[in-house]
């Protein structure tokens, strides 16, 4: 081979083309290439803007279980009450309690989790005075050999929605149980089919509430945040139809939501392998009449007049207290049409006042299930409840009908005014009976022991083991009040009436106080009423130099929050004041530095009693 042969050979092997194929391959690679850049870089630089977001200490972190700063040397962890602000896109409302525990769980120590709504965070009483600081109270009055801890992570407002999120989170508690207590707000809560809080699709609220949670989304957030909506009561905001008809197409979609929800919950326990107790939701049926109500239409003339004239001579007779002849009228008005929440809600009332209770409670609940306004949960959630419950292959999958064990319990007359404030929020004896129902379900169906009523503690006994104040009854009854008075609550058909009640038992209530003290309560604000009521009670009496008074309201606050170093101190503090008071004062400032180390207050406090220089 001559030498110009085999240099063409090397040059043409060393200089080859490369194929079309080849040539794609490399241009496909490097597309994707330039793809997952493209990708990865905003992602890459939305993660360190976030981790310097987090270093700066913008915006606030939303997880629910916190680590408490300043290395305690007790109850490390607490519960976040801005937890909520994950669910409203920057709302803040009410909840949950920011109580605090330890991690891991201490041995003798049986943790219980309560997951749900307003009704579990105690509106419009503090949550230290809710059901499930009474369960507490309860199975440990029940049981002595065991240290029980029932943990209220209730939210205001929040469905079923939130509250699965809720219950994934609360894992990290390492609760022994879990108990789930929701169902009024599913119409109108985050997202819901009715809300104007939605996330559309729904199937994106997940992600939704995680984006939410980042700082980034914080900063960028606070810049288009709208104070008027923020401020508004989220009775009057959230809804965003108060005339949803009964099994149409917005009410199923919001049966299947919160179907979908528990049964959520319910695999998010089980994989955990935590004992879960799904329970229904009570609300008043005799002393509340429905909110969104309407005069049959599709009638006839002759018919629509005929039924209008029965309705409105019934509605007069039952004014008068003429039970059976009202009744006689509204039953004719019932043969022509049925279509009325109202035309219910009378008819429940003549039934009642001529005794017949069973016949009574149907038209109730007839009543409420027929109210457009959907801020009570209608009849079918229970069944929903009870099939998630029932259906599901999980031993640890308990269920209790509470809102008809109530009923029961409370018989025969259908759930009124005696147990709850307004529509659904329970008065403090309504509290009481749901948390002895739930301790008694408790103690004998999870635990199997015997459920003792003689440790049942009397009322008295009770209020002073809870820490409850006389004005307490009086801000709940307040509350009650302004809810009364906002949309779409004012536009109850009987909304005047039930002002009136709450009115007069208001009055009742304040009988019970001296004249300085009503002055006192007057000044209050409602916050002050409804969430530190005896810390500000107790700021007053100290203002005037009255430390026997400041004193009482002390005390009171630490048997509420006796995981809160601010209210130890201002115990120790008073203590100090009160001659022979000044080893209780000592014993208290050591447990307010137990809490908080950094507690300056309370460290210089101690130094002063040491030395002596306190008298």
């Amino acid at each position: 081979m001559s030498r110009n042969s085999r240099a063409d050979k090397t040059n043409s092997h060393d200089f080859d083309l490369p194929t079309n194929q080849q040539i794609a391959r490399r241009s496909k690679i490097k597309l994707w290439s330039f793809r997952l850049m493209a990708i990865a870089l905003p992602m890459l630089f939305v993660s360190i803007l976030e981790l310097l977001l987090i270093v700066l200490d913008v915006g606030d972190d939303l997880s629910l279980v916190l680590t408490v700063p300043g290395e305690p040397s007790k109850l490390r962890y607490r519960v976040n009450p801005l937890a909520e602000k994950c669910y409203f896109g920057g709302r803040e409302l009410n909840g949950p309690e920011p109580r605090r525990f330890d991690l891991p769980r201490p041995a003798g120590v049986y943790r219980i989790v309560v997951v749900g709504g307003s009704t579990v965070l105690g509106f419009p009483y503090p949550p230290e005075l809710a059901f499930p600081r009474q369960l507490e109270l309860l199975l440990n009055q029940q049981n002595t050999a065991e240290t029980f801890e029932v943990i209220n992570t209730g939210i205001v407002a929040i469905n079923s929605f939130s509250v699965a999120d809720i219950a994934k989170q609360t894992v990290a508690m390492e609760p022994d149980l879990i108990v789930v207590h929701t169902g009024h707000n599913e119409f109108y809560g985050p997202t819901g089919v009715a809300s104007t809080d939605a996330v559309a699709p729904q199937a994106l609220y997940a992600a939704a509430v995680k984006a939410r949670r980042s700082r980034l989304f914080q900063l960028v957030a606070g810049c288009f945040s709208n104070d008027s909506k923020t401020q508004t009561h989220a009775m009057e905001s959230l809804p965003a139809t108060v005339t949803i008809p009964r099994n149409g197409p917005v009410f199923k979609q919001a049966e299947n939501c919160y179907r979908s929800n528990l049964a959520r919950i319910v695999e998010t326990t089980s994989s955990a392998g935590i004992p879960v107790v799904l329970t229904t939701v009570a609300s008043n049926l005799s002393g509340h009449s429905p909110v969104s109500f309407h005069v049959p239409e599709q009638l006839a003339p002759k018919d629509h007049e005929q039924w209008l004239t029965s309705f409105n001579q019934g509605r007069e007779l039952t004014v008068a207290k003429s039970w059976s002849n009202a009744l006689k009228q509204l039953e004719l008005a019932k043969t022509i049409s049925a279509d009325s929440s109202l035309l219910f809600y009378r008819i429940g009332q003549c039934l009642e006042g001529l005794g017949r209770f069973n016949d009574s409670r149907e038209s109730f609940e007839m009543a409420r299930d027929l109210d457009g306004c959907r801020f009570r949960a209608p009849s079918s959630f229970a069944g929903i409840v009870r099939s998630v419950a029932t259906q599901s292959d999980q031993s640890q999958v308990l269920f209790i009908d509470t809102a008809e064990q109530l009923a029961v319990d409370f018989g025969p007359r259908a759930l009124g005014s005696d147990l709850f404030l307004e529509h659904v929020h329970y008065n403090l004896s309504g509290h009481r009976r749901l948390a002895v129902i739930l301790g008694r379900f408790i103690q004998t169906a999870v635990f199997g022991r015997t459920w003792d009523t003689a440790k049942i503690p009397e009322e008295a006994s009770f209020d002073r083991l809870l820490g409850v104040l006389q004005e307490d009854r009086l801000s709940g009854l307040s509350q009650a009040i302004r809810v009364m008075n906002v949309f779409p609550m004012d536009g109850t058909f009987d909304a005047t009436v039930h002002q009136q009640e709450l009115i007069a038992r208001m009055k009742q209530e304040l009988s019970a106080l001296q004249e300085t003290d009503k002055k006192v309560f007057a000044n209050l604000s409602l916050d002050d009423m409804s969430m530190r009521l005896a810390k500000v009670l107790g700021d007053h009496y100290r203002s005037q130099e009255k430390p026997s008074r400041e004193l009482a309201y002390r005390r009171c606050d630490m048997v509420r929050r006796p995981w809160n170093s601010d209210v130890i101190f201002r115990l120790a503090r008073c203590l100090s004041t009160i001659d022979g008071e000044q080893v209780e004062a000592v014993q208290h400032c050591r447990h307010a530095l137990a809490l908080n180390p950094q507690h300056t207050p309370a460290r210089r406090l101690l130094a002063a009693l040491r030395e002596g220089s306190i008298r």
